[in-house]
């Protein structure tokens, strides 16, 4: 059996050259957990993780130049996201429903999930698909993490922000902007515009740290 986590991936760029990604997992092999990919504006990518299983694995599939053990929380609505953990918080408000996110909801639930499925989607549709989502072909559905394991995105839903605002120890980030260089996480870029993609993200078995 894959790896399974399900949940929510939020991200957005800003014009200090901060670019967060949060993702919000309520069903994982460790229980509920949120952590955040943080890549600083010198480069630097920082993992926040509560300490323990979480930050271990999402550490070592990943590539960070640091990481920091740390409580994290996060509130994902229809409307919106806000979450707070380490140095960061943020809060994302949704636009409306799109046509991208009424296209991905026709397919069925099972088929989204299905391997041979996802391969389509990332071989076939995604010259397609990366530049409605905002990402061009630097967003993938499927690869291999820089820890060396098999990786497979199943894409729910989604939607574009209206407005976002963050901050690193109490500063605030202003203005969203398009990343202008590759954050360099894993195999796969987010969109370039701030939003929240409802996910599956589903690894090879045997990826599980050591307890």
């Amino acid at each position: 059996m894959w790896v399974r986590f399900d949940g929510a991936i939020a991200g957005a760029a800003f014009r200090t050259g901060d670019r967060i990604v949060v993702g919000c997992w309520p069903r994982s092999p460790f229980g509920p957990f949120v952590d955040a990919m943080w890549a600083r504006p010198d480069g630097a990518r920082v993992l926040i993780a509560p300490a323990g299983a979480p930050l271990r694995f999402v550490s070592s599939q990943y590539r960070f130049e640091g990481a920091i053990a740390a409580e994290t929380g996060a509130s994902v609505r229809h409307d919106g996201l806000l979450f707070s953990g380490g140095p960061i918080e943020l809060e994302m408000r949704l636009g409306s429903p799109g046509a991208m996110s009424a296209l991905l909801t026709l397919r069925p639930k099972i088929v989204r999930t299905w391997g041979p499925w996802i391969w389509v989607e990332d071989a076939l549709l995604r010259p397609l698909v990366g530049p409605l989502l905002g990402g061009g072909a630097g967003i993938r559905t499927r690869g291999v993490t820089p820890g060396g394991s098999a990786e497979r995105y199943a894409i729910h839903d989604v939607r574009t922000a209206a407005s976002v605002r963050a901050s690193i120890d109490g500063v605030d980030l202003g203005p969203t902007a398009a990343p202008t260089s590759p954050a360099g996480f894993g195999f796969s870029e987010f969109p370039a515009r701030p939003a929240l993609v409802r996910v599956t993200s589903l690894f090879e078995p045997g990826c599980l740290p050591a307890a």
